[in-house]
């Protein structure tokens, strides 16, 4: 058997700078974001968005081909959820059941994708994404030069005479391809009973695009088991929060293997490269030993400026929601001096 191929953007370097659109950069009432735990007939957010359409405000869905081409227009790279289908094919959604967002009690891993794609998100015309959708725009031409650069701190714009990209400085985009990278993408597994079949296919599409700037990460632990033995090249991340809180963790796994989770038992085997953590935990003695051990910080989900700070200080990676943080970006030129501002959500 050959050996796995290195990826030429497959390096945690080419991860950092970036800030990420947890799902992409969606708009929806807070009502669509609420775990939905014993599934309603009539979702909790339809009264919403239908005020929300009364009074003309966009209505752009997570995990939706809009959510991220509107990321990759501000700069911005996306963490995207991504699900096996009955026949084999790969959808880009959050939840296993489809109640939450779709309004329809199924589980998404029981539907074929000729059955995916007739719904809806959000009682809007956007439908679930297929995985290759979202790794189209995110190694399209477009992607790559009609976006701010966030990372360099410059507009690229494309020449309609040459074709040739160029900053504000009238550097080309070729001479600055060092800096001037593809928007990354971290890529969340949802694993159910199928984690070999789901890992397979995710990385028979993934490598189908060699210039893909990406990462995976998973809170079942032999997902990242399975890329350390079957893909040590890819870039693998635990997700993890304090799952002693969590009722249904407990109710799930039970007392001791609940607390081995959260304490990083299963790392043993897996060795991940970063572990991705709620904010509030990130500080917690048992993160701490992690990242003394030389794994890497990434943060979820960063609601405001105060919280995006903090993680950039400690050098992490930050998955943010309902706030843009480029805009003090394009407004003042000393961002990282800028007193610290929350955006209201």
């Amino acid at each position: 058997m050959s050996k796995p191929r290195k990826k030429k953007n497959n390096t945690w370097d080419n991860l950092t700078g970036f800030r990420y659109a947890h799902r992409g950069l969606f708009h929806q009432p807070l009502s669509a974001s609420v775990k939905v735990l014993i599934p309603l007939e009539t979702p909790l957010w339809k009264a919403d968005i239908e005020q929300w359409k009364e009074e003309g405000k966009k209505i752009i869905p997570e995990n939706s081909m809009a959510a991220f081409r509107i990321a990759v227009k501000h700069g911005f790279g996306a963490e995207l959820d991504v699900h096996l289908t009955k026949d084999g094919r790969l959808a880009v959604y959050h939840d296993t059941n489809l109640i939450r967002v779709c309004g329809v009690n199924e589980e998404i891993e029981n539907l074929t994708w000729d059955e995916i794609s007739q719904l809806r998100l959000l009682d809007t015309d956007a439908r679930i994404p297929e995985f290759s959708q979202v790794l189209d725009l995110y190694t399209s031409a477009k992607a790559q030069t009609d976006r701010i650069d966030t990372r360099t701190g410059t507009d690229a714009v494309t020449d309609s005479d040459t074709g040739t990209a160029e900053d504000n400085n009238g550097n080309t985009a070729e001479s600055a391809k060092q800096n001037y990278l593809h928007l990354p993408l971290i890529i969340e597994l949802k694993a159910e009973k199928n984690v070999k079949e789901l890992c397979a296919a995710v990385m028979e599409t993934v490598d189908r695009y060699p210039a893909l700037n990406y990462c995976i990460e998973s809170f079942d632990p032999r997902v990242v088991y399975w890329f350390r033995k079957k893909r040590p090249d890819v870039i693998r991340g635990q997700l993890t929060e304090n799952f002693c809180r969590s009722r249904d963790a407990v109710r799930k796994w039970g007392y001791i293997m609940t607390f081995g989770m959260w304490c990083g038992a299963p790392d043993i085997l897996s060795r991940p490269d970063f572990i991705a953590s709620k904010f509030r935990d990130r500080k917690n003695l048992i993160m701490r030993l992690r990242h003394r051990l030389g794994v890497k910080q990434v943060s979820w989900t960063i609601k405001n400026h105060r919280q995006l700070k903090d993680v950039d200080r400690e050098g992490g990676l930050s998955i943010f929601e309902r706030f843009n943080p480029g805009e003090n970006l394009k407004k003042r030129k000393n961002y990282k001096n800028e007193s610290d501002q929350e955006i209201s959500e």
